[in-house]
């Protein structure tokens, strides 16, 4: 058996990092159980929760679909998977395609569509599959007629997590292409099936894998926007040829160079290899120091070629030179000039912050400048598997005397739908006007809190952008977003997410597992359990992180006016 017969590649391995494609395959690297923290744990169990409510709506919309039993073998899976696209079956949950030996590929992908004479590939993907837009349409179907495509006007399937999410359906598609069950080159489509729904049930939206859609470096051009086919084939290509170095790399005298080296990204904190890789690139590896404001791995990688390879040496990096400066801008040509700039001169700031032991400074001269009110209304909103938000938490202060604080929440503990999510959503402004009003008629002014965008944007796509936009309009409303007051005055080494920058200021949650998605696997509970102990638990630790989400924006705007 030769290396390339050896070497199988799955769905995720095109998109992610090369360095852990060569761990994998190496027999010099010790392979690890990865113990996720309880936030990536708890993310995990809310995809898997959100997966199966999918298949029992497949099911339920489309009677003749076919689960395919996720503890068969592998041979047997594969079997079956076959059996149910020679009778034609319409929607094949969880198959198991051939392995594709001569391409290096396997896939178990989680729908099979039947189009034509064969299959297209789906994925499900508990994240958002639309977001709104003004010009352009989405292409959907509904589950119950999965291909009956149609556009959705004013949306675009376009999201932060489109390209990910057409890489993995580019392998599939090669799978089936491979073991000749493809619907054929008219096909040349897949769908993923997200948290965005149709009618209050999940829907199908679908992504042509050969339109050019990824914009990347291009040696000949600068920079070339490619199909998902385009992008997988390149990406799978060189990772197959990693993996097959890999198996090459023993540890033993006169082994082969590794083709790649490990680069610090995101990655990283949900890898097994994140101890090996740090101690070969060493503490003082930057894009291991740098966890905020990341270089992507080609930046990364040049920089190392033309010498920057430490936090100390990038800190003393002069990008106004501009000799330089072009050298490193035509490898990374990708991104232009001006954001390349941009890009590197935050790194260097950081690296910088590192070396002198800074983790946080007042980036403006004069006094802080902290927005106030007579009366002050803290926001945070939390949400369901399908991103709905079922609760709505407020903690109302009088000025900015903390000992006022008192905190309300709007909860809805039923199973959200679109209908109650709005519902829901109105009591909770109903009763943000009468704060308004009734301070107003004292004479007085209301802020009212919020960190990021979620409680705006959440309210604008409930609601209406008219609906509400006397409360979140920029220049006439009175939502007011702390964070950006925080990065207008402000610089933080860890980035400006309320988890790093409350701490700061000396804030800490009552609990001890405070995170989004942990937050999930409570609701979860709160909603589902029989036993009223463990349900009364749920409910009160989602109350009070909600609550204490809220006091942190407090005492970070309190924070921030007492400092110099």
């Amino acid at each position: 058996m030769n290396d390339t017969t050896r070497v199988l590649l799955g769905g995720y391995a095109a998109k992610r990092c090369p360095a852990r494609v060569h761990n994998d395959f190496s027999p010099s690297v010790t392979k690890v159980e990865w113990e996720p923290s309880p936030e990536v744990q708890a993310r995990f169990d809310a995809g898997a929760e959100f997966e199966a409510e999918v298949y029992r709506s497949i099911l339920a919309a489309l009677p003749s679909a076919v689960l395919v039993d996720q503890d068969l073998p592998k041979a047997e899976a594969i079997a079956h998977t076959i059996r149910m696209m020679e009778q034609r079956t319409q929607v094949i949950m969880g198959g198991w395609l051939p392995d594709d030996q001569r391409g290096g590929r396997s896939a178990r992908p989680d729908l099979l569509i039947h189009v034509g004479e064969g299959y297209v590939p789906g994925d499900v993907k508990s994240h958002a599959s639309l977001k709104p837009t003004k010009t352009t349409s989405a292409l959907v179907s509904p589950l119950s007629a999965p291909t009956e495509l149609s556009p959705m006007p004013g949306f675009s399937g376009a999201t932060t997590y489109r390209a990910d999410d057409a890489m993995q359906l580019a392998h599939y598609t090669r799978v089936l292409q491979a073991c000749e069950r493809h619907g054929g080159p008219e096909w040349l489509l897949g769908a993923i099936v997200g948290t965005n729904t149709l009618d209050d049930q999940p829907m199908l939206v679908w992504h042509h894998l050969d339109e050019p859609m990824v914009e990347t470096f291009s040696r000949s051009e600068g920079k070339k926007k490619r199909s998902a086919l385009e992008r997988h084939d390149h990406e799978h290509s060189f990772r197959l040829r990693v993996a097959q170095r890999a198996l090459q790399v023993t540890g033993q005298p006169g082994d082969p160079e590794p083709l790649v080296a490990p680069i610090g990204q995101p990655e990283c904190a949900t890898c097994p290899y994140d101890e090996f890789c740090a101690a070969a690139m060493g503490e003082d590896d930057p894009s291991l120091a740098i966890t905020m404001g990341r270089l992507d791995r080609r930046e990364w990688l040049t920089l190392r070629a033309m010498g920057v390879d430490s936090t100390n040496v990038l800190a003393d990096l002069d990008i106004d030179d501009d000799h330089w400066f072009d050298a490193y801008a035509a490898e990374v040509s990708h991104h232009t000039p001006t954001q390349a700039r941009k890009r590197l001169a935050g790194v260097v700031e950081r690296a910088g912050m590192i070396r002198s032991g800074v983790t946080h400074y007042k980036s403006t001269d004069g006094p802080v400048v902290v927005p106030a009110a007579t009366l002050e209304i803290d926001i945070d909103n939390e949400n369901d598997l399908h991103h709905r938000v079922y609760m709505w938490g407020a903690r109302v202060r009088h000025g900015s005397d903390q000992s006022t604080g008192q905190y309300f929440d709007f909860t809805d503990w039923a199973p959200m739908t679109d209908a109650s999510e709005r519902a829901l959503a109105q009591r909770f402004v109903d009763w943000l006007r009468s704060q308004r009003a009734e301070v107003e008629r004292a004479g007085g002014t209301l802020k009212v809190f919020h960190w990021s965008h979620p409680e705006s944007s959440k309210l604008r796509k409930i609601l209406g952008t008219d609906a509400v936009a006397d409360l979140t309009d920029p220049d006439d409303g009175v939502f007011c977003d702390v964070e950006q007051v925080y990065k207008s005055q402000f610089v933080s080494l860890r980035g400006t997410s309320i988890k790093k920058v409350a701490p700061i200021y000396d804030f800490q949650w009552r609990a001890s597992d405070p995170g989004g998605a942990i937050s999930q696997t409570y609701y979860a509970t709160a909603i589902s359990s029989t036993d009223p102990t463990e349900v009364a638990a749920a409910k009160t630790w989602l109350l009070t992180y909600n609550e204490d989400d809220c006091a942190a924006m407090a005492a970070i705007r309190d924070g921030m006016s007492s400092s110099s």
